[in-house]
């Protein structure tokens, strides 16, 4: 995919990526806030703001250096 002169490329071994501590973060901030928004019952467990420091994670774990998802048998 190019979007302008940028060219995007997928990692190495996407299809791994799950393993990976970022996109793990990202898809716990996908059912958290869903759940958040249709089960009242989660609004008492998780404070006003809680996104952004969720969202901070995820940026920590992609910044962080993780292991090869390549060839290292994860």
């Amino acid at each position: 995919m190019k979007i302008g002169p940028v060219r995007l490329q997928p990692i190495e071994d996407w299809r791994r990526c799950w393993r990976l501590l970022s996109v793990q973060l990202a898809a716990l901030l996908a059912v958290l806030d869903t759940a958040y928004d249709y089960l009242p019952a989660v609004q008492h467990y998780l404070p006003e703001g809680w996104v952004r420091w969720l969202a901070l994670a995820i940026i920590a774990g992609r910044v962080i250096q993780q292991t090869s998802v390549g060839r290292s048998g994860l």
